[in-house]
């Protein structure tokens, strides 16, 4: 689309919005736009004139290669989106003087490689919030590239082929961090610094073992372990997480947990075991203000409901031989316990499942 048709635009339209333009190969984008949406569309180059005043760009659907060079021209943005593109590396040099950049979404590109060629501290280094790099075809990641992000709160990195990450991350702004939908098979954290860590999800990969040095990570309320191949489990593993109240093993390997345990994250409110291995189930001692446990679809025939912590205060079991589900403390007073053929089949549905995506949590959006 040629810079003279939208050069003629009134001076009170500063937004743009193409969708579903096949034909549209190259946009020149004048200086007065303030926010532009292209969706859908064969382009492979953009120009953007000088001194321009946009601050949003978004680019979904595309066949861009590489981030257009113009973009220099716009140094007022705040976010960057190109998605369903063609990416196939990143330089985070290439944003170094954007000094209003908060957002950079890249997802589903086929980025392989990411680095960083900066040899001078960037203003984007102050700005930058959230870094997506989610479903693309990265095999590694050096965690020490995003450690001069000094405002960084998010990243993603889910859906991608990482078998492992290098370097350390020391970073004190960073919230939520999640690694979903990976191919690690095993996560070494010694050493990471992530004291304001609220979020960390690692489901969806191929951990046999917790990440090692996980229990230093204190900040953390929210762990997603789920859909790995763990197929052991102590609570003690996570014991020193003094603030975790949300714990995710569903669709593992399980078949062995141990709950009871003096040494017991002490706010935790949810545990949740659905879809494993395990045959028997001991909560008698938790030391837990009031639990949440959820052992829905394993193969539970042994559970002794009468040697169960008053602590326990929800405990939901469908999908096993046997089932003592209660929601609250007084239903648990006049529950009892069913036994059903049928679980096996419920179950085996939800095996099923496992090995979808339907799990898979998005927590930055």
């Amino acid at each position: 689309m040629d810079y003279s048709i939208l050069e003629k635009l009134p001076s009170f339209i500063d937004i743009l919005v193409i969708f579903n333009s096949k034909k549209l190969q190259w946009l020149d984008i004048p200086s007065a736009l303030s926010m532009v949406k292209i969706q859908i569309s064969s382009l492979r180059r953009i120009d953007i004139a000088a001194n321009s005043s946009i601050s949003f760009l978004t680019i979904l659907g595309s066949n861009l290669t590489s981030v257009p060079i113009t973009l220099q021209n716009a140094k007022k943005l705040k976010g960057i989106t190109i998605t369903h593109s063609k990416l196939s590396e990143i330089d985070l040099a290439t944003f170094c003087d954007y000094s209003s950049l908060s957002e950079l979404n890249l997802e589903r590109n086929m980025i392989r490689y990411v680095v960083n060629t900066s040899t001078k501290k960037c203003r984007v280094y102050n700005t930058l919030t959230k870094l997506v790099l989610d479903r693309n075809m990265l095999t590694t990641v050096n965690m020490e590239l995003f450690n001069v992000f000094s405002t960084l709160r998010g990243l993603v990195v889910q859906s991608n082929n990482i078998t492992s990450l290098s370097g350390q991350l020391y970073h004190d702004t960073l919230e939520t961090l999640s690694f979903d939908g990976n191919k690690l098979k095993h996560l070494d954290l010694c050493g990471w610094y992530v004291p304001s860590l609220n979020t960390l999800s690692i489901a969806a990969n191929e951990l046999s073992t917790v990440p090692e040095c996980i229990h230093s990570w204190t900040r953390v309320t929210s762990l997603f372990l789920s859909q790995n191949k763990l197929t052991k489990f102590s609570i003690e593993s996570v014991a020193c997480m003094n603030n975790l109240t949300w714990l995710e093993l569903q669709c593992n390997q399980l078949t062995e947990i141990t709950l009871n345990s003096a040494r017991f994250p002490a706010k935790l409110e949810l545990i949740d075991i659905r879809t494993n291995n395990l045959t028997s189930l001991d909560i008698s001692f938790i030391p837990a203000q009031a639990l949440d446990v959820n052992v829905e679809y394993n193969l539970i025939s042994r559970f002794d409901v009468n040697n169960t912590s008053q602590n326990v205060t929800s405990l939901r079991m469908l999908g096993n031989p046997v089932d003592c589900s209660w929601s609250s403390l007084l239903d648990r007073s006049y529950s009892g316990c069913n036994r059903s053929d049928a679980s096996i089949r419920l179950r085996d549905h939800h095996v099923k499942l496992c090995n979808t995506d339907h799990l898979r949590k998005n927590l930055f959006y």
